[in-house]
């Protein structure tokens, strides 16, 4: 089967490698200018943020040959859109369960991918830690533990006097501890040699890129997608047809699925990103650390400057019922930064930067069919990291191919 993948983010290429792998003619088209831009590091945040808030597309796409009124227009997309949310209503049961299985699932097809294909191991992080300052929060967490453990979660609980032992410039903060949960591989590490290998073994395989071809819109008719319109670099349409197609745009991809009536909901979150100098580097993190509590992301990095900290957080992306200000937010960083970690920081040189970011509204990826029988979705609007690429990818192939996924998940329209 002839299949176009829309988009060559991590999903997209992970989702043609195992597309080409069962039988597939795949090709992924993207309007960057190599596949896996974002996540080697070919995409600045600023400018994937415009991306992830795409301007709507228009009702009737350019060109089209149909007169309808715009009332049947309107009434179309709205049955439409009905139809694909009864295909794609998910289970109702926790997403965080749905997240563990597909993360473990994930981490089981990296590797038997690096066996099978000779994919170089990815160096080992520092891990992630994750602190709780309340004690309530822990014991909840605790009582969770052997329920999460059976789903797959590598998370190991941490006693205080553990969690020093792996990052000890938590010892000013150890009175207000109540304890950890620590993983050894950060989901959100650098997924930079992960990215090139993939695309190395997609093009091994097989697979065809059309890259610096922005998608225009998707054509459907008789029920069924029948081509999708292009622009080249030069700006020049042109058109590619299939028998099949992958809509894996992220957040770019709502627009098109609001044309064809498909339910792809979506939130906007603005995220506050604190870079401040290390003023002591002994009571400054090593580890990458997780705030639950403040709900606070803390990463030690490398600037021209030197050694820096980045604190990041989300928001909504409107100003809340307060009217918090984002140089509120800032400062309610920096007292919640000085709280952990006091006299780590030179907060009187922190910069505070923002970027919006669309994500879906349940926080789950969106993978599977939709109310078109050769229209499928892998996307994961907001997500951070990559750790359920691989896991996404093989189940989407399998969907495809008329084959059950190996993995129980909120599979739309399974």
């Amino acid at each position: 089967m002839r299949v176009i993948v829309l988009g060559a983010g991590l999903l997209g290429v992970a989702s043609a490698y195992y597309l080409q792998q069962l039988g597939h003619e795949v090709t992924v088209v993207d309007r960057h200018a190599s596949p896996a831009a974002k996540a080697r590091g070919r995409v600045n945040r600023h400018e994937e943020g415009a991306a992830a808030q795409p301007a709507a597309l228009s009702s009737s796409p350019a060109g089209t040959k149909r007169k309808e009124s715009a009332l049947y227009s309107r009434l179309r997309r709205h049955l439409a859109r009905l139809l694909d949310r009864a295909i794609g209503e998910r289970r109702k049961s926790d997403p965080f369960e749905h997240l563990v299985r597909l993360a473990a699932y994930s981490r089981e097809s990296v590797r038997a991918l690096s066996d099978e294909a000779g994919m170089p191991q990815s160096a080992r992080t520092a891990g992630l830690l994750s602190l709780y300052t309340d004690a309530a929060a822990f014991e909840d967490r605790t009582a969770r533990a052997a329920h999460w453990n059976r789903l797959g979660c590598e998370e190991r609980l941490l006693s205080p006097e553990d969690a020093l032992r792996i990052e000890p410039a938590l010892q000013a903060m150890r009175i207000g501890l109540a304890g950890a949960a620590y993983t050894q591989d950060d989901p959100a590490r650098d997924p930079a040699q992960f990215a090139a290998s993939l695309v190395f073994l997609c093009r091994a395989a097989g697979v065809r890129f059309a890259m610096k071809h922005t998608v225009v819109s998707l054509h459907e008719r008789e029920g069924r997608i029948d081509h999708v319109e292009l622009r080249d670099a030069g700006g020049r349409p042109t058109a590619m047809r299939a028998q099949a197609y992958v809509l894996a745009l992220g957040a770019a991809g709502a627009p098109h699925a609001q044309q064809l009536g498909i339910a792809m909901p979506l939130r906007h979150l603005r995220e506050y990103i604190v870079t401040m100098p290390i003023k002591d580097a002994a009571r400054a993190p090593r580890v990458t650390l997780r705030d639950r509590q403040g709900k606070l992301r803390i990463t030690r990095i490398e600037t021209p400057a030197g050694d820096s900290l980045r604190v990041s957080g989300f928001a909504r992306d409107r100003l809340d019922e307060e009217g918090e200000a984002d140089s509120d937010r800032f400062d309610a960083i920096l007292r919640r930064f000085e709280q952990l970690f006091p006299g780590a920081a030179d907060t009187a040189h922190a910069t505070l930067e923002t970027v919006g970011h669309a994500v879906s509204r349940n926080g789950l990826p969106m993978i599977g069919k939709t109310r078109l029988p050769n229209l499928f979705l892998n996307t994961a609007p907001g997500a951070h990291g990559w750790v359920h690429v691989c896991g996404a990818g093989k189940s989407i192939a399998r969907i495809m191919s008329g084959l059950r996924p190996e993995l129980e998940f909120a599979f739309r329209g399974m």
